[in-house]
């Protein structure tokens, strides 16, 4: 590997050079794109580092073209083309990734679908190179989707050779959007990181609806277990108070149980109250797998907030946990976050990507209104889990945008906390 980044910044110059040049050539296409700088210094970590992506799109005859080039900590890390168009009934999607440090292509997704009448059919083939392996594994997804006559929708995915990444997908994580799968040793052996073995089918039903209430149902076989489970999801509401129950109710081959999450109905007020049930094992999963309990003990009341306050250009957020601290995404920085950015209990299907914090609450002020195309948002944080008094603070982040033309924004951000500055960052970024 490479500790020189000079060429890769270089490539970056360049690159901007030729975007910018290509400005003067109209008739041929259309061009756009933009280019984000930030300078960032953490006097604990990181003394002085940028980060810069540039993106640049280019359409013409039908065809879209994107180049996205990121530039973190001083180092060429990520580059990634895409290609889109149309052929008839045929839609294409083609992204091709590279590792620049390592010098290899990163994955290669290419994706494919067409709508027949009601029936839409997607195609995903994915090339992605495995550290562990140290070679190259394939994936392909097939899926079928439609509208039935009651309105109601069905989607059909069939897995070979890999299965769906959660942070992947939602764009926290980078990366395809699959892990390639090559066996776990549990009934089906190991494979290679190519074969295509059939991996799992997921079939979805949304939009079903009964007198009492309007569901969604999952249901997955996989290769390693046959039937693995039907998941309904519902909500139930009560008629005399405002309590909403978010359930799930999911059968297996061993067990059924019933997820119950309450949220009380406040849509009247700015006030929002977050809520749990308790049981005898302090969950809020009822089933009988011998695990989980059979009885609600009560209602828990697990942390409190308030929504938007508007006064004038100004708008006040707060959320306050109760018990634990407060939860935020792992690829998220404090400085770029408001109150309605934290959860206090992640769903455990995406607990992985969350992080919990030094925190319980957070109280934030923005400015909003497009008065002198300034925005600005300022957190103060609070740790009272073991302070004697009313309000421990614990940190300050801030930042803000302002637009000095169409083209060009320029941008600030800090964290400061008691004792000592946590970093400071600065961005310019063009538009072009």
């Amino acid at each position: 590997m490479r500790n020189d980044s000079s060429d890769r910044i270089l490539f970056l110059v360049v690159a901007v050079t030729l975007a910018v040049s290509a400005l003067g050539f109209p008739g041929y296409g259309s061009l756009s794109g933009s280019m984000t700088n930030d300078l960032h210094f953490e006097p604990q970590t990181n003394p002085l580092a940028l980060d810069s992506t540039l993106t640049v799109n280019y359409s013409a005859g039908g065809l879209n073209f994107q180049s996205i080039s990121s530039l973190e900590d001083n180092s060429f890390t990520d580059q990634e083309f895409r290609v889109d168009f149309s052929l008839g009934l045929l839609d294409v999607d083609s992204t091709l990734a590279f590792d620049p440090p390592e010098a290899r292509m990163d994955y290669w997704l290419a994706e494919g679908g067409f709508t027949l009448g009601r029936l839409r059919v997607e195609n995903v083939f994915l090339l992605e190179y495995l550290e562990k392996e140290e070679s190259f594994g394939a994936g392909y997804e097939l899926s079928l989707s439609g509208r039935l006559a009651g309105g109601a929708r069905v989607y059909l995915s069939n897995y070979f050779g890999m299965e769906e990444n959660t942070g992947e997908i939602l764009g926290i994580e980078p990366g395809s959007g699959y892990t390639i799968v090559t066996g776990d040793g549990v009934g089906t052996g190991s494979y290679g990181p190519s074969q295509l073995q059939y991996v799992e089918t997921v079939l979805e039903v949304t939009g079903i609806s009964f007198d009492c209430c309007q569901f969604h149902s999952t249901t997955k076989f996989s290769e390693a277990e046959g039937f693995e489970y039907s998941l309904f999801e519902f909500d139930l509401e009560a008629e005399i108070i405002p309590l909403e129950l978010e359930t799930e109710l999911k059968f297996s081959t061993q067990t059924k149980s019933v997820e119950l999450n309450p949220r009380l109905d406040l849509e009247w007020a700015c006030f929002d109250l977050y809520t749990d049930l308790s049981t005898v094992d302090d969950e809020n999963l009822l089933g009988n797998d011998g695990t989980t309990a059979d009885t609600i003990g009560g209602l828990e009341i697990e942390g409190f907030g308030i929504s938007e306050v508007a006064v004038g250009h100004l708008t006040f957020s707060s959320l306050t946990a109760l018990e634990g601290n407060l939860f935020r995404l792992s690829s998220a920085s404090d400085m770029d976050l408001r109150a309605e950015d934290y959860v206090l209990d992640p769903d455990p299907v995406y607990s992985g990507l969350y992080t919990e914090t030094g925190y319980d609450e957070v109280f934030s002020i923005e400015k909003s209104g497009p008065a002198f195309g300034l925005t600005l948002g300022v957190d103060f944080y609070f740790d009272m889990s073991q302070s004697s008094s009313l309000f421990d603070f614990a940190l300050l982040t801030g930042s803000g945008e302002y637009e000095l033309s169409d083209q060009f924004t320029l941008g600030a951000a800090l964290a400061v906390e008691p004792d000592r500055l946590q970093g400071v960052r600065v961005s310019l970024d063009y538009y072009f």
